[in-house]
């Protein structure tokens, strides 16, 4: 992060999310566009989901437990910095995810709270954490951006609508979080209300540009009719003090982190020539201490 820290962090305080252009180079997302190639091309990937179609990747889970590099994005020192400064601690990814809207297909996100997933699924107590969403793609008006509400995050968290849902497979419980249909959303009278008062914004911008939005701003996105894909990974970064209460089995790790250690920064610079996984699959995060 730069001079403009307060800035950025009184934007987040009053709006629930701030914009930094610029923050991933031309070789950083040549090196983070060919690791979500590699990742999306991985079909025995348990945290790979696909759109209703069963065919066109919709969203790649725990992508940087399996990928250096992407397990280096989420170490980058200005998204790691922006992280640890909005909430005031030491911080580990409880969850990552890269979206990818794909051209003329990708399907909706619906209005929710990430807090609602967060809090109902893992446990975690209170909204210390945050998402930073960086665009690997230009992001436009074309190609369904992220849609929010700014200040509806003021309100705190909001009861949402549980729906009973079909995952596409019949079988992962876990699906319902992450298709089209999913199991929390808001109810349609709280987010008109929250409309009129607030109004909405789609943050837009060029690839490598980062959104950091609050966990319990609205947010959703449409439907991509561009001809132009649109992949922006989600990085959900959680205080240490914040670890989920867990009084019942956790979600998948893909889902949910089991490791906490905060984080440290690192450069796409310091990646291994040979990036290859480790011979269990993981990548491991150097910590603090």
């Amino acid at each position: 992060m730069t001079m403009q820290n307060a800035t950025f962090k009184q934007q987040f305080l009053d709006k629930g999310y701030f914009t930094v252009p610029k923050v991933i180079d031309a070789a950083g997302l040549d090196i983070l566009r060919k690791a979500a190639d590699e990742c999306m091309n991985d079909t025995t990937d348990p945290g790979r989901v696909t759109e209703v179609d069963g065919k066109t990747v919709r969203g790649l889970h725990g992508a940087h437990l399996r990928n250096e590099a992407l397990a280096t994005l989420c170490r980058h020192p200005t998204l790691l910095g922006a992280a640890k400064f909005v909430l005031g601690e030491d911080v580990y990814v409880h969850q990552f995810k890269l979206n990818i809207k794909a051209a003329f297909v990708g399907d909706v996100w619906e209005w929710h709270q990430d807090m609602t997933f967060y809090h109902r699924e893992d446990e975690l107590p209170e909204p210390q954490f945050l998402t930073v969403a960086v665009f690997l793609d230009d992001v436009t008006e074309f190609n369904a951006p992220l849609t929010v509400i700014p200040g509806s995050h003021v309100d705190g968290f909001k009861e949402s609508i549980k729906h009973t849902i079909d995952t596409y497979d019949k079988q992962s419980d876990w699906l319902s979080n992450t298709t089209a249909k999913l199991r929390y959303t808001v109810d349609r009278n709280v987010l008109r209300e929250m409309v009129r008062l607030h109004g909405m914004d789609a943050p837009k911008g060029k690839a490598g540009d980062i959104v950091v939005f609050h966990a319990n701003l609205f947010h959703a996105s449409g439907v991509n009719i561009s001809p132009f894909d649109r992949r922006v990974a989600f990085i959900s970064y959680n205080s240490v003090k914040n670890l989920p209460v867990q009084t019942r089995p956790p979600r998948p790790e893909f889902l949910a982190a089991r490791d906490y250690s905060p984080l440290t920064p690192r450069e796409f610079s310091d990646l291994s020539p040979n990036r290859d996984c480790p011979e269990d699959g993981r990548v491991r995060a150097e910590v603090v201490g």
